[in-house]
């Protein structure tokens, strides 16, 4: 026999059928162990629960089923007024599996970084996701002292499965929406691979370092301007690597070796790259740089950060000085990317579980190869076919949030380990 229990301000609810409780108000200890023990104690059954605290504000929901002549809703009402918090009770009517949202649909992670205190960011990119059928499930923020990050997992329409290729034009889609509004925007399958990246591979000229070294070294010999625009044309992509490699280091015949190392050392690390190898080698990851430079560079910042692994192309060099050639291979888009699965297989991961972050052409074919491919302040071409895009961050430690990490979760580790 069913019972029935008045719930002020709305109707009666009958006991031996499935409720939704939705408890809300000021945080506290034992919320949740009150509501818990109540169902052990009157032999109901939960058939699932969330919670979430924001700002010290406590949103629990739960999926009750409450079996006939039950006093639970009862002593939970009390006990939810007791504790100074609100309940809110309705009848659960299950049309779909619980959980079946994650189960068969293809779900999304996007993270968003940037000014959204205005909310008009979020607006635009939540249309976009109305507009299309797809539901946001979840939303966390990962920022603490101001709302500048937020994770909304997204799951798209129907169980159909989605084309690697309909999946990058719905990436670039969205990403499109995140330059609009000047925030930065990553698009990722919430899958058991997100959170489980392992090894890191950066590229140096203008991503770990700032600006283009061999720029820099062909103004030693007074061919500046020229280099310069042969480097730009191939970041963009409009000449091949090799070739460009090849006749700007020819340019730079006859300097000497030392002066170019003295010039080296001249460069500045990016805003947040030594943070950002110092937090993920604490963390196990293993962090290394893939570059279109030059070793002799490249090797002295493997030492000076404790990278685990470099690559970079080899100068000649007769009687100290460069002689306008390069030995060995030439490493190209193509090397580049060959090189992430070489280290894949050195530290057995699968692909999944790797990064590749660079800012031209010649980083494509590394970042298409990567689990994740990131696009830091890139040439437009390689922001089409990256994974996500940072635009408007300067620091590179803005990655750490894209990976999934949480300003209190770097926050703490920073207290204890950095």
């Amino acid at each position: 026999m069913k019972t029935t229990t008045e719930i002020p301000g709305q109707r009666r609810i009958a006991t031996g059928e499935s409720i939704v409780l939705q408890i809300a108000g000021p945080d506290r200890p034992g919320v949740t162990s009150m509501l818990t023990s109540i169902i052990a104690e009157e032999r109901a059954t939960l058939v699932s629960i969330g919670q979430s605290v924001l700002n010290g504000f406590l949103m629990l929901s739960a999926i009750v089923s409450i079996p006939p002549s039950s006093n639970a809703l009862h002593r939970i009402l009390l006990a939810v007024s007791e504790m100074g918090l609100r309940l809110d009770v309705r009848t659960y009517q299950q049309s779909v599996p619980v959980g079946a949202d994650r189960a068969c649909r293809l779900v999304l992670c996007v993270t968003m970084l940037g000014e959204l205190q205005t909310g008009a960011a979020l607006s635009h990119v939540t249309q976009f996701f109305a507009k299309r059928e797809m539901n946001i499930l979840d939303i966390r923020t990962i920022s603490d002292d101001r709302l500048d990050g937020l994770e909304l997992f997204v799951g798209l329409p129907g169980e159909r499965r989605i084309t690697d290729d309909e999946l990058a034009t719905l990436r670039g889609e969205i990403l499109s929406v995140g330059r609009t509004h000047d925030i930065d925007v990553a698009v990722q399958k919430d899958d058991i691979y997100r959170r489980s990246k392992r090894l890191v591979c950066l590229d140096v000229d203008s991503t770990f370092v700032q600006g283009e070294l061999i720029d820099e070294l062909a103004e030693l010999v007074g061919c500046k301007e020229q280099v310069a625009a042969i480097t730009q044309r191939t970041m963009a992509g409009e000449l091949d690597f090799s070739q460009a490699l090849t006749e700007r280091v020819a340019l730079l015949e006859g300097l000497s070796l030392e002066r170019a190392q003295k010039l080296a050392a001249t460069i500045e690390t990016t805003p947040g790259a030594e943070l950002l190898a110092a937090t993920l080698k604490s963390l196990g990851f293993k962090v290394g740089l893939v570059s279109g430079g030059f070793d002799f560079f490249v090797d002295t910042l493997k030492s000076r950060y404790e990278l685990d692994f470099t690559f970079a192309n080899e100068l000649e060099v007769q009687d100290g000085r460069l002689t306008g050639r390069v030995r060995g291979t030439i490493v190209d888009p193509q090397r580049k990317a060959q090189l992430l699965r070489d280290m894949a297989k050195v530290y057995q991961l699968r692909l999944e579980q790797t990064v590749a972050v660079g800012d031209g052409a010649n980083d494509m074919l590394m970042l298409q190869t990567a689990g994740l491919g990131i696009a830091y302040r890139a040439k437009p071409k390689l922001q089409q076919v990256a994974d996500m895009s940072v635009n408007h961050h300067v620091g590179l430690d803005a990655l750490l949030y894209l990976m999934g990490f949480t300003q209190r979760e770097l926050r703490w580790l920073s207290d204890r380990e950095l």
